[in-house]
């Protein structure tokens, strides 16, 4: 069995694998362990790891990668309903691609790329965090895994939602976020994209340029909350006009997935 109130949760092969519960929400209010579990791509998870997660009561798993990355990492199989045609694409890599193979990819323009990826998808990205939240929700008396390939960028800003969307702070949905930085093995995507260079005869590059798409940064997800902020006002406003999530939801969402006494 999966440890009850473990933040990381120890798989043979699992991807920065975590579970978001242990959070305290404003009111005073806990998330719910075992419930919400984020993560990278399911590939590597061993038969053990698959009956553990099956154990927990996992029946519901959502791919955000595109498909070409589904392909080249292929999940796992469980006993569980599979959600993955969301494809979403944060950020542009052919730009990244254009500008390195014109010479004029840096250090500091790699994480400006990236970080204007996170402040310009918000739009974009809300109608598969919407159909997201709805099958979440639906699903409060089960246990939802969700995940992209790394389980940092689109995986990040959905527990972001989700966090929001339980009134936890801004500063813990950051902290959480940063805590990749801990449990991804960034030098093993960096080797790999290194590998993707190579194979397309790119002749020179700086690993500092590769960073910004191989790790996370504060300046990333606070860029994904600033935009909405300065677009909606604040967070639930947005949750509720690009999302279709209304107070309504939002307040159900609370009542599912949060425990303890309210302090309000």
């Amino acid at each position: 069995m999966l440890g009850s109130n473990e933040r990381v949760v120890p798989l043979d092969g699992g991807i920065n694998f975590r579970d978001i519960g242990g959070y305290r929400s404003r009111d005073g209010r806990y998330v719910k362990w075992q419930k919400l579990l984020r993560c990278g791509h399911l590939g590597n998870l061993s038969d053990s790891d698959v009956s553990r997660l099956e154990s927990v009561g996992v029946n519901q798993i959502h791919d955000f990668r595109r498909r070409e990355e589904q392909e080249r990492s292929p999940n796992r199989s469980m006993r569980a309903q599979v959600f993955d045609d969301y494809q979403i694409s944060i950020g542009s890599m052919s730009r990244f691609w254009d500008i390195l193979l014109e010479g004029r990819l840096t250090a500091a323009s790699s994480q400006s790329l990236v970080m204007n990826s996170y402040r310009d998808c918000i739009d974009e990205v809300s109608p598969a965090y919407s159909r997201f939240l709805r099958e979440i929700l639906n699903n409060s008396e089960g246990t939802s895994i969700f995940h992209c390939a790394a389980g940092k960028d689109r995986t990040g800003m959905a527990a972001g939602l989700i966090l929001s969307a339980l009134d936890v702070p801004r500063e813990t949905i950051v902290e959480d976020y940063l805590l990749t930085l801990q449990h991804f093995d960034s030098e093993h995507l960096l080797t790999l994209v290194e590998q993707h260079l190579h194979d397309a005869k790119v002749e020179y590059w700086e690993r500092d340029w590769l960073m910004p798409y191989c790790a996370v940064h504060r300046d990333n997800i606070e860029a994904f909350f600033d935009s909405i902020d300065q677009r909606y006002g604040d967070v639930k406003t947005y949750l509720e006009k690009a999302l279709k999530f209304n107070r309504h939801d939002q307040e159900q969402m609370r009542q599912m997935f949060l425990e303890g006494a309210s302090c309000e």
